[in-house]
């Protein structure tokens, strides 16, 4: 090597690229490295090693170390030759391997990609201190996608995020054979390297969620579109085609991935059409409609876990996934959209009747829930809703039993009372089930307010009466009743100013007196 010109020849592992293929790249580097001194691999493992050691003082020293060492030119590349070996001895090394690269690309990629705190001058020393080598980064970036789809699961994670990272500074624009490099691996016959490619394409397209609309933005999605929303749609098509003859085999190893990818399809569905829906989405509508139709439906016992009463099932997260997109639509008032509503809207009802009152059911009934309250309370829905006997039901199938206190709460109410208030009782950011049926039962009253008034009224006057006929053991109905007068009081309120307007059809002062 001279100083003028170095030659840098990365012998990559098979696992990696293919063992045959040698990269060379050319650089002007100057060969005194004052900064930082690079890594052999050998090294590398050794002080990785120590980095898990159950010495704090062992550790201590092998994150000094990776510190010193991290934005020499090749250390990144050396990460990776690490994370890519087979070596089964290597294997608690190679996932502390790729949780040190991703958080060298999460402080050193971009300026606060991080996250960093403080002025733009302490930012920028932030930055330099662990910026990543501009000579390493287009190895980095080439080859990051077929690494990911060779790893384990727990690694391929650390991966996906790194990708993410990246993608959050440097795509499109800068890497502009991130997504053709995705998509060539869709098709893959293993479900690990299909599932990594679609979580990984899910965390870079929630950048169009919850953000300004924009010239820029909207260049950015249409490049998505144009290249993902076909092999997007013929994947969820295929995948759809499959359920049944896996479901009629009972072949749960073969099902549980594809809900996996059939769930991160629809995130993925959901980021690509939270701006506007796109026009290959309104031209394709009915396969996409009948395959969420297809999705509230499906059950399959062998996929439920009776003894699990927390973590939700793969069905469970697919159905809430399947709920959210319909939510979008129904909120954008998309015409398309609009023939579909009401079988939409018996299949979310029918879900609710079925969902248990377990933790793991959660999700799914606060985002039914939100679903029937975005429809009930919009004029041009009245229909769907106006019969009394409707009203009845949903007050004593969807309301009264979301109300109802269940074990599992008074369970948080006494670890931590101030927050089972905080969140239950005063509001938060969080749903709850108690939280959606209030929503539901003052979307009722804005459209039906009579209606909803006196079939609330029967209601509490019953559960009052079988409070006070039973005090020690009804006390949940007395709680219930108080819920139930609350919603179908207030008609008006906001965080600054509170209560501004009342149902007039409710004496309040009574109820309480």
């Amino acid at each position: 090597f001279s100083s003028h010109q170095a030659t840098i020849l990365l012998f990559l592992h098979g696992n990696l690229i293919p063992s045959s293929f040698i990269i060379i790249i050319h650089s002007n580097l100057s060969l005194t490295m004052t900064a930082a001194t690079a890594l052999s691999q050998d090294q590398l493992r050794d002080i990785l090693s120590r980095s898990l050691s159950p010495d704090a003082a062992a550790r201590q020293h092998a994150e000094n170390a990776l510190l010193a060492s991290q934005t020499a030119p090749g250390h990144c590349i050396t990460v990776l030759r690490l994370v890519a070996s087979n070596e089964a001895a290597d294997g608690p090394v190679r996932q502390a391997a790729a949780v040190h690269f991703k958080n060298m690309v999460k402080k050193g990629w971009a300026p606060n990609s991080g996250g960093a705190h403080g002025d733009d001058h302490d930012a920028d020393a932030e930055f330099r201190k662990h910026a990543v080598p501009a000579q390493d980064r287009d190895v980095m970036k080439n080859h990051l996608v077929e690494l990911m789809c060779t790893v384990p699961p727990q690694i391929q994670v650390q991966l996906g995020e790194s990708i993410s990272l990246i993608a959050a500074s440097d795509f499109p624009s800068q890497w502009d054979n991130l997504l053709p490099d995705l998509i060539s691996r869709l098709d893959n016959r293993d479900w690990s390297v299909v599932n990594g490619v679609l979580v990984t394409a899910n965390s870079i397209f929630k950048r169009f969620r919850y953000v300004q609309r924009s010239d820029a933005l909207y260049k950015d999605i249409l490049y998505v579109l144009h290249r993902f929303q076909e092999p997007l749609t013929e994947l969820f098509k295929a995948i759809n085609a499959q359920l049944d003859a896996f479901t009629a085999g009972n072949n749960v190893a073969e099902l549980r991935p594809r809900l996996a990818a059939l769930r991160t399809i629809c995130r993925i569905f959901y980021s690509l059409n939270y701006q506007d829906l796109p026009e290959y989405f309104e031209d394709h509508m009915e396969e996409w409609m009948a395959g969420f139709a297809k999705h509230l439906e499906y059950v399959n016992p062998h996929l439920e876990d009776n003894d699990e009463e927390n973590e939700p099932g793969p069905i469970d997260v697919l159905q809430v996934a399947v709920i959210q997109n319909l939510y979008l639509y129904a909120n954008k008032d998309e015409e398309p959209f609009l023939p579909y509503l009401a079988k939409f809207t018996t299949l979310v009802w029918n879900l609710l009747l079925r969902v248990s009152q377990l933790p793991k059911h959660d999700a799914l009934a606060t985002t039914g829930i939100r679903f029937l309250s975005s429809l009930v309370g919009k004029l041009m829905h009245r229909e769907l809703f106006q019969e009394e006997a409707t009203l009845r039901e949903i007050f004593a199938r969807i309301v009264i039993p979301n109300l109802m206190i269940r074990e599992v709460d008074e369970e948080r109410f006494e670890d931590n009372p101030q927050e089972f208030i905080l969140s239950d009782m005063e509001g938060s950011d969080t749903e709850s089930r108690r939280k959606c049926a209030q929503e539901l039962l003052r979307a009722m009253c804005r459209q039906f307010e009579p209606q909803t008034t006196q079939i609330c009224s029967e209601h509490v006057s019953q559960m009052l009466a079988s409070f006070h006929a039973d005090a020690a053991n009804q006390w949940r109905n007395k709680d219930v009743a108080i819920h139930l007068m609350l919603g179908i009081s207030i008609k008006t309120e906001s965080a600054q100013y509170g209560v501004s307007q009342v149902n007039e059809g409710v004496n309040v002062m009574e109820f309480f007196s």
